[in-house]
């Protein structure tokens, strides 16, 4: 795990703001946020299938940051620390085919810590979990307005999240306004009404 994966794990749950708290909903009834349609490109490789979807972007659309939970957000013993969207430049070179071994995982995937793995610290003194995953996109749509994600990890299962994203607050580069509205299902369990927070990195 790299210097600044462990300061971001470490450091998800101390940057959570009191209020915007999750509401959590099984009762089953859909949790997502519609949104409108908007002009995308899509990625590379689409899947074989071609009843399945193909991971679309919008154009000039410059998402990059940490969305991090105001709240904490846990499924069983599972913790999302973030969502990472990378760079318009990362994705354009993912779309065409390249970056895949400096990107293993993608231009979007999901972190989550086990909460009942040992802690350790990191060079700046902040606890973290040892027992991480990241779950890679299976489908991505991403747009100034919307934002889906859609993997699957052995541990976790499923895992969507569906919503919108606020352009205007990514844009600003403002971290103390929601970015991201909408609902987190993993594994079967769904959390709806959920906020995410804009983080830059450093």
């Amino acid at each position: 795990m790299t210097k600044i994966s462990r300061f971001l794990l470490a450091g998800a749950g101390c940057l959570a703001l009191a209020g915007l708290a999750a509401c959590e909903d099984n009762a089953g009834t859909a949790g997502w946020v519609d949104v409108d349609e908007a002009v995308t490109t899509p990625a590379a490789e689409p899947d074989q299938d071609a009843g399945e979807r193909v991971s679309t972007r919008e154009q000039h659309f410059d998402a990059f940051g940490y969305y991090l939970p105001f709240e904490p957000l846990q499924f069983g013993n599972w913790r999302l620390d973030n969502v990472f969207i990378a760079p318009s430049s990362d994705f354009e070179a993912w779309e065409a085919g390249g970056r895949r071994d400096e990107m293993p995982f993608g231009p979007v995937f999901v972190d989550f810590s086990d909460v009942n793995s040992p802690t350790g610290t990191n060079e700046l003194g902040g606890e973290y979990h040892t027992v991480t995953t990241r779950v890679q996109a299976d489908y991505y749509y991403l747009a100034d307005g919307a934002f889906t994600f859609e993997g699957v990890d052995p541990e976790l299962g499923t895992v969507i999240i569906d919503g919108a994203l606020h352009g205007d607050v990514v844009r600003a580069g403002d971290s103390q306004r929601p970015a991201f509205t909408g609902g987190v299902e993993v594994g079967g369990e769904r959390i709806r009404n959920i906020s995410l927070r804009w983080y830059g990195g450093d």
